[in-house]
């Protein structure tokens, strides 16, 4: 889905060109950490009765897909 016209985009990435590298880093770091906690906050919301080690163990498995976040954090089913 895009909501955004052909003009705002074309003026987004002007912008975005314009800034330093150290900003744009920045900017997605920035980014980046907003869509982490709100994927937190969702697991959150979602199973309000899991553990803490639960809900990282799921978070990781949505950043890292289920077959990487098992290798790197075991079993889900361990985290219970």
């Amino acid at each position: 889905m895009n909501d955004t016209s052909p003009e705002a985009e074309e003026m987004r990435l002007r912008v975005l060109r314009a800034m330093s590298p150290a900003r744009r880093l920045s900017l997605a770091l920035g980014w980046s950490s907003s869509v982490r906690g709100m994927v937190r906050a969702n697991l959150k919301r979602q199973f309000p009765d899991a553990t803490e080690a639960q809900r990282h163990r799921m978070f990781a498995e949505r950043c890292l897909g289920p077959e990487l976040a098992a290798k790197a954090y075991g079993d889900i089913d361990a985290h219970g």
